[in-house]
């Protein structure tokens, strides 16, 4: 995923992108403006600034007109064509300040939105308009040897949480990338290299603690507030309150685990100027040979120009068993190379060397992925397709029988019973080329990712926003029973404060009362 972006802060840059700011806040009143849908509009800068004096020092408060610098980032940290340039941004340090910023949003009627990494394509972590809450100085983490039990607050990184578990040799089952925050990640089901082992992150979560739009902290676990717990875990994107932390169980470390790196052809270069079958057709979405790994394997595919990376990692104790399962495709017509083994001590160990500090934003792109259940009839119409379109894509490896016999969480089903979470993208930065790149995919690939229908869990992250980025069926391809989940927003955010694009109930008036 992508890290936060950093924005040179001298001279002539500071200029443009204050007028940049200004130009998006062109309905303000004297440096305040509108809350869309809310009928009401910020405070005048006095009362503001009265506010503002009586949050702790280390809480920090970005304004757009005293910071544009910050406002910027914000609004295109993952998305450059899909900015939202929030009211406020608040970084509260205390619980204390984070319960002042929700009353005085509810006193004036402001949209909330919270935000950790913002790792979200779809925009959920913004907002036009809204009290942006930075959740980043609220990283306490803190290991329980008495349950084998991990707390963690809602600002806390992958990279923290890891870091905490690492000398007690337990493991928490989350994501691989450093900069993102688990929080976040719950709320869309959360996998990584122990989910075919574990399930999902969401299975480990045992309590979490939430503050309510009117400031109220409650509990919830899978037997008090339950309906409030399984909504989060799998459908919390900025829906219904402000996650403060986490309860997690923890799980014994591995050894060690082992990285294996190999390189292969899409093609059998024994059939000379074939296109079918291919790598993926024999091999990747075959479902015998999925099912024949051990747990213990998962890892990520990156195919581009005819070339397949696969980046294996196995976290298990059979080094042997797990070395002879993958020998048919090793020795098979499609090998290209195979890189030595890498031995890394720990997860954390791993994260901080995977994952970049910095990358570049995507400035128009095009990102569908789809979790791809074994059925495979479908798995070869799409192998095809690759075969045929050559499509630059992504591909985890990190499903299987732990995932899909899950219980918690308001995951979909097609996420449940999927082998794999396929990524296409494309990526292109010349605006001419807008609508024939956007008319290819969306007549190449796309089809073949609707063919699945609802047991896939199609999910579109298009930065690019037009025609062909219409989700008329959100609430089908990004929740599995969106009416229960609007039963919970109902309950526990009757006015609906926390509301973002594409959330649970982001299609009713927002603020009500």
């Amino acid at each position: 995923m992508l890290a936060r972006q950093a924005w040179p802060r001298a001279g002539p840059v500071a200029v443009l992108i204050t007028v940049i700011c200004t130009f998006f806040m062109l309905d303000s009143v004297h440096g305040a403006f509108c809350t869309p849908n809310s009928g009401t509009c910020w405070p005048d800068r006095a009362t503001l600034n009265s506010w503002i004096s009586t949050l702790s020092g280390a809480t920090s408060v970005w304004l757009w007109d005293k910071t544009p610098e910050k406002f910027l980032s914000s609004s295109v940290t993952m998305n450059a064509l899909k900015t939202n340039f929030p009211g406020i941004i608040v970084a509260p340090v205390s619980e204390k300040d984070l319960l002042s910023s929700l009353q005085f949003a509810l006193r004036y009627k402001i949209r909330v939105v919270t935000r950790c990494s913002g790792h979200d394509y779809n925009g959920r972590s913004n907002g036009r308009g809204v009290m942006m809450i930075r959740m980043e100085k609220l990283d306490f983490v803190e290991y329980n040897p008495d349950d084998e039990t991990v707390m963690f607050m809602s600002g806390a990184t992958h990279e923290d949480v890891y870091s905490a578990l690492a000398g007690v040799d337990r493991i928490f089952v989350g994501a691989l990338s450093k900069s993102v925050c688990p929080a976040g990640c719950l709320a869309g089901g959360c996998h990584g290299l122990f989910s075919r082992r574990y399930g999902l992150g969401v299975e480990s979560i045992l309590e979490i603690r939430l503050m309510l739009y009117n400031g109220t902290t409650i509990t919830a676990t899978r037997n008090s507030n339950a309906d409030l717990f399984h909504a989060y875990l799998g459908a919390g994107q900025n829906s219904f309150g402000v996650a403060v932390s986490f309860k997690a169980q923890t799980y014994p470390a591995p050894r060690q685990i082992l990285r294996l790196e190999v390189s292969l052809y899409l093609y059998n270069p024994k059939l000379s100027g074939a296109t079918s079958p291919n790598l993926f057709s024999e091999y990747i979405f075959n479902v015998r040979w999925f099912n024949s790994m051990p747990d213990e394997l998962s890892g990520m595919l990156v195919f581009d120009n005819d070339v397949v990376f696969i980046r294996f990692f196995y976290t298990g104790g059979d080094y042997v068993g797990a070395f002879n399962a993958l020998q048919p495709l090793l020795n098979s017509p499609y090998r290209r190379s195979v890189d030595p083994i890498v031995n890394y001590t720990s997860i954390l160990d791993v994260v901080r060397h995977l994952q970049p500090d910095a990358s570049e934003l995507f400035s128009r792109s095009f990102f569908a992925n789809a979790f791809l259940a074994p059925q495979p009839s479908m798995l070869n119409n799409l192998s095809r397709m690759i075969g045929e379109t050559k499509p630059p894509m992504l591909l985890w490896l990190t499903f299987g029988a732990a995932v899909r016999s899950g219980s918690v969480g308001s995951v979909p089903a097609g996420m449940r019973s999927a082998m794999y979470e396929v990524l296409f993208k494309d990526t292109w930065f010349d605006p001419s080329e807008d609508e024939l790149r956007m008319e290819y995919v969306s007549t190449t690939y796309l089809p073949a990712l609707y063919s699945f229908g609802d047991s896939s869990y199609n999910n579109e992250y298009t930065t690019w926003s037009n025609l062909y980025n219409v989700l008329g069926d959100w609430k089908k391809r990004f929740f599995g029973d969106y009416d229960r989940l609007l039963r919970a927003k109902q309950k526990y955010d009757p006015c609906n404060y926390f509301t973002v694009k594409y959330g649970v109930a982001s299609d009713l008036p927002s603020a009500t009362c």
